[in-house]
């Protein structure tokens, strides 16, 4: 081309290199962090098929409530609990988490139809755990893993929005940039096996990528979500003492089923040092096991009273969205079909990497060949 490039023509230029050096750069990175998405998307399910003896009950009845289960928990680890997870159909036992001083998770399973310990482990030696702390985290949690995390989100998104505007094909040619052709060269081939792959991705991969941000940056993203609609961050409601005593987990389990009759509960906090309120966490009915919670509440240990109501009807569309951000993330908003789709597009990042590496592979020994002797 002679003479000046056109704006558009340096604009192009431009985003086509940060495509270029942000996907060789940190593509190894995106690789690792899609396919660990990929199978945190059956977190639950894998630790339950690589540890069956800890999630099989004697008898598919619950006689045993949240108070049975903490009792007999804490026969075999007396540290304080963090964490209650009441029997589903993919953990069908009661998961009590312990809080250890040296900040190691232990977890005990007790079988809900009989209140057996079923057995217990330090969580962070789980597979299943390793891959969710590799994704979230890098296995860096004390070396801002979980900020380069975020970072690479930042840069998939960008990666993804420059590369549907360098693909963007013109009038008439939407099919053949969405196929591959036969009859081409290999550098034609690996172009369009880049471009057909990143359209089919383009839309889940931003939608992983900006609830990933929004998970580890919420102050970066608060503001733009309060553009549409409120949004506040999650209380901690700490309560004046009271001579009362304290109510149990079956009674506080009781308050929230009556406010909330057709809510499944998916997990209890016990109070802790920083909050002596309890919270609840709930599910609409009938949705995948995967989809954790849509809302929250907190209630007075002593009364049972729910003293702050973030349930699905209580909250603004911005505090709804931010509930429902992880699970946007891993796809189960949708169901099943959601969830594999979101499994599907944790391997983009790898074909994307390898499509888009052999691509600039081919183009330098191609420059190599043409260059003067």
């Amino acid at each position: 081309m002679t003479g000046r490039e056109s704006p558009r023509g340096r604009l192009r230029a431009a985003w086509k290199r940060l495509h270029r050096w942000f996907g060789l750069g940190g593509g190894a990175l995106l690789v690792l962090i899609g396919l660990t998405g990929s199978l945190n998307v059956f977190y639950r399910e894998i630790d339950a098929a690589l540890n069956p003896a800890l999630y099989r009950p004697a008898s598919p009845e619950r006689r045993i409530g949240p108070s049975e289960a903490l009792a007999a928990a804490a026969q075999a680890d007396r540290e304080p609990v963090s964490q209650i997870a009441p029997p589903d159909c993919v953990w069908p036992v009661w998961v009590i988490v312990h809080a250890h001083p040296d900040r190691r998770t232990w977890t005990t399973m007790i079988d809900p139809s009989d209140g057996r310990v079923l057995g217990r482990r330090d969580t962070g030696t789980a597979f299943a755990h390793l891959v969710y702390r590799l994704h979230h985290t890098l296995l860096l949690r004390d070396w801002w893993g979980k900020e380069a995390v975020g970072v690479a989100g930042i840069g998939l998104l960008l990666s993804c929005l420059s590369g549907l505007w360098l693909w963007w094909p013109r009038p008439g040619r939407f099919r053949r940039s969405v196929t591959l052709r036969r009859g081409v060269s290999r550098q034609r081939f690996w172009l369009d096996l880049h471009g057909a792959a990143g359209f089919w991705a383009c839309a889940v991969l931003v939608v992983v990528a900006v609830t990933g941000i929004g998970h580890i940056f919420p102050g970066l993203m608060r503001p733009v979500v309060g553009a549409f609609s409120p949004v506040t961050a999650l209380p901690s409601p700490n309560l004046p003492a009271s001579d009362a005593p304290r109510l149990g987990a079956d009674a506080i389990l009781a308050a929230v089923r009556s406010a909330h009759p057709e809510a499944a509960v998916t997990r209890i906090n016990p109070p802790s040092g920083s909050r002596n309120s309890w919270r609840v966490f709930l599910a609409p009915p009938g949705v995948d096991p995967a989809f954790r919670s849509d809302g929250v509440l907190w209630l007075d240990p002593w009364s049972g009273r729910i003293v702050e109501d973030r349930s699905w009807g209580a909250m603004s569309n911005g505090n709804r969205y931010q509930a429902l951000q992880i699970w946007l993330h891993n796809g189960s908003v949708a169901g099943l079909p959601g969830r594999l789709l979101v499994f599907a597009a944790g391997f983009a990042p790898l074909l994307l990497f390898a499509s888009g590496f052999a691509v600039w592979r081919s183009r330098r020994a191609r420059l190599r060949a043409l260059a003067p002797a």
